[in-house]
């Protein structure tokens, strides 16, 4: 059990840390004594951008299969990397299309490849100093470097950028689990110790963070190892001390920054219904953990869990993916979606189109809202109310609490007088009636009624652990065919 030390501020709230490498902040209940988590700004302007994408173009593209995982002695031959259209512009044009503020690209993959021309050199098995000839500069387009031009586009159309580096599997130095395997090596792989794995690790990870500028987002697939923490923990403050980290944190709370993201346990896009903005367990979180950590949920555009470009790989349909908006964003969480270019280095054409698509939808839905104009208040005990001036159809709302002093509501109910058209136009009485309910809302929560209802009046009502501030709270009216997913056209 670790100690835990409390500075009180005033009253029963105050902030605490525990003795771990990142101490968790957090303040006390006034109410019932729970923790409530803090979060950085970092963390909360992260939560902002709401969607973003993961790019996945290496070595892997040329596959028929889905990189190298779970193929230990693979390593593909380099000259399979030509990118014959390569043009990091184009994929920008995609992003901005879809909505998405911030794009991580992924930079060396389960093959080992790096998408740009690594300096490092370390000493094999035999005490021989050599290069890491696994790179780019090994290519058909040797003098390219995509993670370099990935930057100067992304910098150039007000896209964040990052960078995904899978630190646990190299087959290019035959490496599983952050472990060389020693009983073997296949042709292509270098023989290495350990110790110099880590040392590579940390090299590279010393260009991609030291030479590309501020980092949105730093991608940990699979974690890091004990080996690995202290040193990767170290040039993370020295070097990107401003960037969120996805998977930073073990379970047991001992995490790389406060600037944390954890994952949200599946790659479907979908989020538990009850999401928090709190804990550090890869589900949908705990009210009362003291780690302010949200959630991302990562997902592709193709079917089957495809992330690099498969040929004739079908796209998963609008429907599917209006459906994974509202269970991603919609549920407290971030949608990381994949971006796939083909082999050429362009985002082929149905995938554009998808992309757009999505981001035409959710424009469409939610970029204006019917009670933009209506009468709105909030109350010192966490109430919401809308009045509107006259009966108008709505089929959703949407919440958003403000966390800059921690997530506090518990469980809220809308309410809303709901006028029954045939009934003199709605001039006597109505009473509320319950049209949604749920737990957590953090940064967003959308609920989608049953069927349209045209209102005159919206009310929410919560119970919470202090007093709750609303960030915003707006009704919509959307198409409903749509959303159900029965009006859209497939390209």
């Amino acid at each position: 059990m670790k100690a835990t030390t409390c500075i009180l501020l005033s009253g029963l709230a105050g902030i605490c840390a525990s003795a771990s490498t990142i101490e968790p902040k957090y303040r006390i209940s006034p109410i019932d004594g729970s923790k409530i988590a803090l979060p950085t700004k970092e963390q909360l302007a992260f939560q902002d951008k709401e969607i973003g994408v993961l790019i996945h173009f290496d070595i892997s593209t040329y596959l028929k299969i889905d990189g190298c995982n779970d193929v230990p002695n693979y390593v593909p031959n380099p000259s399979l990397f030509d990118p014959t259209l390569l043009n990091t512009d184009a994929w920008m044009d995609s992003i901005i299309a879809l909505g998405a503020k911030y794009a991580t690209l992924v930079a060396k993959h389960n093959c080992g490849f790096t998408s740009w021309p690594s300096q490092v050199v370390f000493q094999n098995i035999n005490n021989q100093t050599v290069p890491y000839n696994y790179t780019i500069a090994q290519s058909p387009v040797r003098g390219e470097n995509v993670v370099e031009s990935f930057v100067k586009s992304a910098e150039k159309y007000g896209i964040g950028h990052g960078f995904y580096y899978s630190l646990t599997v190299n087959n290019y130095l035959n490496v599983q689990d952050s472990d060389v395997r020693w009983n073997a090596w296949a042709p292509g792989q270098v023989n290495i110790t350990n110790s110099t794995y880590d040392q590579i690790v940390y090299d590279q990870l010393s260009e991609l963070w030291g030479n590309y500028g501020n980092l949105t987002e730093i991608w940990f697939d699979g974690g890091y190892s004990s080996s690995q923490k202290e040193r990767v923990e170290t040039l993370l403050q020295e070097t990107q001390p401003q960037a969120v980290v996805f998977n930073a944190c073990e379970t047991n709370g001992t995490c790389l920054t406060a600037n944390s993201i954890r994952w949200i346990g599946t790659e479907t896009g979908q989020a538990p219904e009850e999401n928090w903005s709190t804990g550090v367990t890869n589900d949908g979180g705990d009210p009362g953990s003291p780690y302010f950590c949200p959630a991302e949920c990562d997902t592709t555009l193709q079917t089957d869990d495809r992330w690099f470009f498969g040929i004739d790989q079908p796209l998963r349909s609008i429907e599917e993916m209006v459906d994974v908006y509202h269970e991603s964003v919609g549920r407290n969480c971030l949608l990381e979606l994949d971006l796939t270019p083909d082999r050429s280095g362009l985002i082929p054409a149905s995938y554009a189109a998808r992309y757009k698509q999505l981001g035409d939808f959710i424009r469409s839905c939610y970029a204006t809202s019917i009670s933009e104009h209506a009468e709105h208040s909030s109350t010192q005990t966490g109430e919401y109310s809308i009045k509107l001036g006259y009966p108008t159809a709505i089929d959703r709302i949407v919440l958003m609490e403000d966390q800059s002093n921690g997530q506090v509501i518990r469980s809220y109910q809308v309410f809303a007088k709901i006028v029954d058209s045939q009934d003199a136009n709605g001039t006597f009485a109505v009473p509320f009636n319950l049209v949604s309910n749920g737990t957590s809302i953090g940064h967003k929560k959308i609920d989608i009624f049953e069927k349209a209802i045209t209102v005159t009046e919206v009310f929410v009502n919560t119970t919470y652990v202090d007093t709750p501030k609303w960030r915003q709270v707006s009704l919509h009216l959307c198409d409903r065919l749509a959303a159900n997913g029965t009006s859209i056209e497939e390209d």
